[in-house]
């Protein structure tokens, strides 16, 4: 073992007393981030109007901030579809270029004729024209590798590319229906650089599928367990603390002690939901780069109490201007986590179909190596790899 943990076992304890020291004194501090949020909550298109005119991304709400919507009963009779995916990351020290994308996906019917089908894709990538994108241009031609978030990317479009060649089979069928996905919406490839051909290549293709499933009319939401994002709080702190609508009390003494929005996530701004109540409706602003894409299919989000936890739901606009696709996301979400106790188990059974085990990595390499020496390839990784395999002295 190469981990001296002596060493790291002072770090930790020092970590652990200043994380319990934050603990112990945030709940005085989400009880008045909670009283800003219900002080401002009648000022929502006020907020809206400074989140549509302010330069840094603010979400944008679609109704009262303290608004709280109760659950509705499910329909006996409906359909589930989840997708998840997995991968073989490129490795440059192996023999050839390559990766592998795997999709898994759930579909569940419920009622009088319920039925599962549990399966998963997979798919390897080695041409020169998958394993990289490529651009001419006046320049001369870019080649960059299909990596990092480039990969999860692709990975990303081949979710959704599933998940609506599954809800088209339920076409002409009246029977309700809601795909769920995990993750975001919102493919944040690049943000930084809105004219790279990257974005292009892989966020073009990923807003093409969200129209295929919108014409479908199926609602679609995403599914965020233990969110981080303080998109709400940033908005308060905006409309409050920095701007006219007035904030916290120490940004408002002006004295030495933090904002108490700061390291706040939106979840412990919502933990007044009772369970299987949601939050008011914000609209995402995206970056100006992603917006031409996204056009007019910039997704929503609010938040969900599902007994267990606060989780960040994201919907498309389809689905968030319609009360009863929205209800119906809402109830299916509820249902699907109390029979995962505490998470969607449609989710969790698409993500037991994509997973790539360690074991499965070893088969997967075992079976690459006998088929390159098949073909009279001798297999050999890089030296580096080589030198951690084999020790000398």
């Amino acid at each position: 073992m190469t981990l001296d943990l002596l060493k790291v076992g002072p770090q930790m304890a020092e970590m652990a007393r200043a994380s319990g020291a934050y603990l112990r004194g945030r709940g005085p501090r989400i009880e008045e981030a909670q009283a800003v949020l219900a002080r401002l909550a009648p000022r929502w298109m006020d907020l809206e109007e400074l989140a549509a005119s302010a330069e840094r991304r603010l979400p944008r709400p679609q109704e009262p901030l303290d608004a709280r919507h109760p659950g509705i009963p499910l329909p006996p009779e409906h359909v589930v579809i989840a997708t998840d995916g997995s991968q073989i990351e490129p490795d440059r020290h192996a023999m050839s270029d390559f990766f592998l994308l795997n999709v898994g996906w759930a579909v569940l019917r419920y009622g009088p004729q319920p039925f599962a089908e549990l399966a998963s894709e997979p798919t390897l990538y080695f041409k020169p024209e998958d394993t990289a994108i490529t651009y001419s241009g006046p320049h001369g031609t870019r080649r960059v590798p299909i990596q990092d978030r480039h990969l999860s990317a692709k990975r990303s479009v081949l979710e959704i590319t599933q998940a609506a060649t599954l809800a088209d089979r339920w076409r002409d069928d009246p029977i309700d229906l809601a795909v769920l996905a995990d993750g975001t919406l919102a493919l944040w490839v690049l943000e930084e650089r809105p004219d790279d051909f990257l974005r292009k290549a892989l966020v073009a293709p990923y807003v093409e599928q969200l129209k295929r499933l919108r014409a479908l009319g199926r609602p679609l939401a995403s599914y965020i367990s233990r969110p981080r994002s303080q998109d709400v709080v940033v908005l308060l702190r905006e409309g409050g603390c920095v701007g006219p609508f007035g904030g916290c009390s120490p940004c408002g003494d002006g004295g030495d002690e933090p904002c108490v929005f700061e390291r706040l996530p939106d979840r412990e701004l919502f933990g007044l939901l009772g369970p299987g109540e949601r939050s008011a409706l914000f609209q995402m602003t995206l970056p100006a780069g992603l917006t031409e894409f996204y056009e007019d299919l910039v997704p929503c989000f609010f938040y969900l109490n599902v007994g267990t936890e606060i989780a960040r739901i994201e919907v498309p606009p389809w689905t968030a201007d319609d009360p009863d696709q929205l209800a119906l996301v809402q109830s299916v979400i509820l249902d699907q986590c109390q029979k995962g106790l505490g998470y969607p188990n449609v989710l969790a059974r698409a993500d037991k179909q994509a997973v790539v085990t360690a074991q499965d990595r070893h088969a997967f390499e075992y079976l690459r190596d006998a088929v390159l020496a098949r073909e009279g390839i001798a297999v050999r990784a890089s030296e580096k790899l080589h030198s951690k395999r084999v020790w000398a002295v």
